[in-house]
């Protein structure tokens, strides 16, 4: 216990011996400046290592302060980057007033820092005396210095501690200076006119990124072009990172109250969104997912980085949550831009598209411009104030690349528009001529079938012509078919008058007339019921069998599962082959025969009709050519053939009709078989 207490006396008086011999800028009242004086060489300097800026001021006071000679640090005049993210700095001065009335009315200036506080120190205590600062809500920046007031009553020493804490870099020299109102104004006032040119240039390269932006965005809504929407998010975001440092650059009061943290010019970095839609713009321009798929796939997983890096970035705006290494930082907020830049050059130049003169141009500019000043590693000396504020300010070597390239962006897309004109023009000329071809082939396809059509029309008209004929031809061999019956009718009641059977006759007559009036009704349509038509047939044989006595039988018969009612045929179809047999086959006969009619189905769509007779055969009949054959010879035979191929040619049916000699056991003439297959 008691070296920690000789240690903390010897601390003490240490420092107490450090503040005796601390340098007093006296004053003799209120002085008249043209400069200020700066407060280094009357100061002495303390580097907190922890950077904590909620320390104790008497603790700050405890630790040992020392002259500017031995911090060579804190003495450089360029901005440069720290050893750590946060950097805290504390220095000392005094200030004597020897006039015995005058009031001394100072501003103490800080320079370019992210929070200055200064602090004047009582017998037992500090009082605040204000801050101010990059960092520092609501404060009055003059081009981006402020100031905190100094008051230094008659006959008074006044003790002021400074508090200086950076982040991320040291913009400006440590200790400041001491102004009169009218030096600080004088010092502001020589600063706007050395930085005018430098203002009116940030402001024309803004301009420029508006407007192209602003065009990007009007060709998007006409064209729905993806590739215009990536430029104008690309240009506008450039637009926003040009705001972003020339803010706290000229003063322009765009720091939100509750975000003091962005009026510090590095605060929040950009670069990731920016590379972001850089790569997005181009690889939609130079089609990369298509030609170079290996290229692609590594140029996503770099978007990604920098997605990530670009959300961290905000979250430190945001939580304060700062990276520990200032050298760590800046690697990974520049490396991954870097290497995006590296890639798409590579993929520019392995690219096929007509774009790539202009897109290279641009690349190279942003890089050779952006990167020559190396970000404020080294500073030209030896300048005017003029030119100094251009070539010393990184940002503006950044906004001129970015504002070239996004200029020759602009020339392709224009570039790219030409070809795009060009190509739909030749696809439009090139259009014409198919359809000329086409309307060409067309129309002698249309001449074709015309003539085709022509064609069928004159085969449906003869069709139909035919058909016609065909119909009249029927209705003739009808009209044919029914007077040949009535004749041979005649015949009969004219054989019964002769022989004078009038009873006979007279019975032969009624039937006669009853035949007569069904062949009638039948011979009016082209098909008749089944039934009509085996009446008809079953009267006729009635009629031949009283003429011939009893020399002629017959039999009818018809499938039980027949419908007669619904079935329909052609009528007078079996009349003639009924009498065939009769005239031809049973009239030489001298005991006379039978005729059977059988009536059966074949298919569910086809009827089969048989009638045999057992008379002399054809062949005997032919041999006999008797006179009364002759004179009989089958004319309704022939009529109902012609019948049958015209209802076959008419209605696309296949009516078949054969005609079999039968023989008996000795195989001699026993009769004829006639077989009609009818389709129903």
């Amino acid at each position: 216990m008691r070296v920690v207490a000789f240690l903390f006396l010897l601390s003490m008086y240490a420092a107490a011996a450090i503040a005796q011999g601390l340098p007093k800028l006296i004053f003799h009242g209120q002085p008249t400046m043209e400069q200020g004086i700066p407060v280094e060489p009357y100061a002495l300097f303390y580097e907190d290592p922890t950077a904590d800026t909620l320390k104790p001021l008497p603790v700050i006071e405890q630790q040992p302060f020392l002259p500017p000679s031995r911090l060579p640090q804190i003495r450089s005049q360029t901005a440069r980057q720290m050893k750590h993210t946060r950097q805290v700095i504390w220095l000392q001065f005094k200030i004597t007033n020897t006039h015995p009335t005058d009031t001394i009315q100072l501003v103490y200036a800080g320079g370019i820092h992210a929070v200055y506080s200064l602090y004047l120190k009582t017998d037992s205590s500090f009082q605040s005396m204000g801050s101010s600062g990059l960092c520092v809500a609501d404060d009055k920046l003059r081009h981006g210095y402020g100031y905190v007031p100094v008051h230094v009553p008659p006959n008074t020493t006044s003790h002021y501690y400074v508090r200086v804490a950076d982040y991320l870099l040291l913009l400006d020299n440590i200790a400041g200076g001491l102004h009169t109102r009218q030096s600080f104004d004088k010092v502001v006032s020589q600063m706007l006119l050395q930085e005018r040119w430098l203002f009116g240039a940030l402001a024309i390269i803004l301009g420029c990124l508006l407007l192209m932006g602003g065009y990007a965005s009007f060709q998007y809504l006409l064209t729905h072009d993806i590739a215009f929407f990536y430029y104008a998010l690309y240009t506008l975001m450039a637009c926003v990172f040009v705001v972003v440092l020339a803010n706290p650059r000229f003063s322009l009061g765009l720091t939100p109250v509750s975000l003091p943290w962005l009026g510090h010019p590095i605060a929040l970095s950009l670069n990731h969104m920016l590379s972001l839609l850089y790569a997005l713009f181009l690889t939609r321009l130079l089609g990369t997912s298509r030609q170079n798929p290996l290229l692609w796939r590594v140029i996503i997983g770099l978007m990604c980085v920098l997605a990530t890096l670009q959300v961290m970035a905000f979250m430190q705006v945001f939580t304060g949550i700062w990276i520990s290494s200032n050298t760590l930082y800046f690697m990974v907020d520049t490396l991954p831009s870097l290497l995006m830049g590296v890639l798409l050059i590579v993929a520019t130049l392995l690219s096929e598209s007509k774009l790539k003169g202009y897109l290279l141009a641009g690349q190279i500019s942003l890089y050779v411009i952006a990167i020559s000043p190396f970000h404020g590693l080294f500073a030209l000396n030896n300048l005017s104030p003029q030119t100094a504020t251009f070539l010393n300010y990184p940002p503006f070597y950044m906004m001129l690349g970015l504002c070239i390239e996004l200029f020759c962006f602009a020339l392709a897309l224009a570039y790219r528009s030409k070809l795009v004109e060009t190509e739909k023009n030749e696809l439009q000329k090139g259009y014409a001529r198919r359809l000329e071809t086409e309307l060409q082939v067309r129309t002698l396809q249309v001449q074709a079938q015309s003539e085709q059509l022509e064609k069928q029309h004159i085969q449906q008209l003869e069709q139909s012509f035919e058909q016609q004929l065909a119909e009249i031809q029927m209705m003739a061999l009808r009209a044919q078919m029914n007077p040949h019956f009535i004749f041979n009718c005649l015949n009969s009641i004219q054989l019964y008058t002769t022989s004078n059977d009038a009873v006979k006759a007279s019975d032969y007559l009624n039937r006669f007339s009853g035949l007569i009036r069904l062949v009638l009704e039948n011979s009016r349509s082209e098909q008749v019921t089944l039934s009509n038509e085996l009446e008809a047939l079953r009267m006729y044989l009635e009629m031949e069998a009283m003429r011939f006595k009893d020399k002629l039988r017959f039999r009818i018969e018809v499938e039980k599962s027949l419908d007669t009612d619904l079935i329909e045929i052609p009528p007078l179809l079996l009349q003639p082959y009924v009498e065939n047999a009769i005239w031809h086959g049973l009239m030489h006969k001298p005991e006379g025969g039978l005729v059977e009619v059988n009536v059966e189905p074949v298919q569910e769509d086809c009827l089969r009709i048989t009638i045999t007779d057992d008379g002399i055969g054809r062949t005997r009949a032919t041999e006999l050519k008797s006179l009364s054959a002759t004179r009989h010879k089958s004319f309704g035979m022939k009529v109902t053939g012609e019948r049958i191929s015209l209802i076959n040619r008419l209605y696309h049916t296949h009516t078949r009709v054969a005609v079999h000699d039968l023989t008996d056991a000795a195989g001699k003439p026993a009769g004829t078989l006639v077989v009609l297959e009818i389709p129903i």
